[in-house]
């Protein structure tokens, strides 16, 4: 991207960023609607595979300092265009949503922080989306928190929260049980040139060795 294309796209983003108090998207409501069967999808892979994933850090390298005691676990199913087609077989109804908002969504993975596992203050490195979070398996939702600034958030089953992780975010689960959401990052809101902008710098990361390494590891 020309480099006065991208400053211009920097800028935009910069004065529309927030960390959290995001609306949530129409499309978005599509998966609450559906929650239980993505629920149900979880629990039987989790029973029939007796897995919650790989450590974040066995698939992203980047993550290491974040999960040295091995405690936080990532199912991924969709991320920069790539389909973890054989995973997304034991998730019927959470593929369709997600290839049905493919045009929308750049991630799409479940993430489980086992009881006791405090994932440290970071921040994320891709302004140009949004996450949000539903929770799938959270049986002690008062026991886990999540901080983004100045914000804690005691997720429960079935709700959804967005957030920009380009913000500060920590999560402490103190609870002794698991705690599983499904993440979904987007693309950020913006008016249609700058969305054209934005596509268009994000499709360089799904040509990055970074993600080809990521998908390499989950064939």
């Amino acid at each position: 991207m020309l480099a006065v294309l991208e400053n211009l796209l920097t800028r935009k983003i910069k004065g529309l960023r927030r960390p959290y108090d995001h609306p949530v998207q129409e499309w978005c409501k599509e998966f609450e609607v559906h929650i239980d069967e993505i629920q149900s999808e979880w629990k039987q892979y989790v029973k029939k595979f007796q897995s919650y994933g790989l450590p974040i850090d066995d698939l992203s390298k980047e993550q290491r300092s974040l999960n040295e005691d091995k405690k936080w676990k990532s199912l991924f199913l969709f991320g920069y265009s790539h389909f973890n087609e054989k995973e997304l077989i034991h998730f019927p109804r959470t593929a369709e949503l997600i290839r049905k908002h493919k045009h929308r969504v750049t991630l799409a993975m479940f993430s489980t922080t086992e009881a006791g596992k405090h994932i440290p203050a970071h921040t994320g490195n891709n302004s140009g989306v949004l996450r949000v979070q539903i929770g799938v398996d959270i049986s002690d939702p008062e026991g886990c928190v999540l901080r983004v600034e100045d914000k804690k958030i005691q997720l429960k089953e079935k709700e959804i929260f967005i957030f920009d992780d380009t913000f500060e975010h920590e999560l402490i689960n103190d609870s002794q049980s698991n705690r599983t959401v499904l993440i979904i990052d987007y693309y950020k809101p913006l008016p249609f040139f700058y969305h054209v902008l934005n596509k268009k710098k994000i499709s360089g990361i799904a040509k990055s060795d970074y993600v080809h390494s990521v998908v390499n590891k989950i064939k």
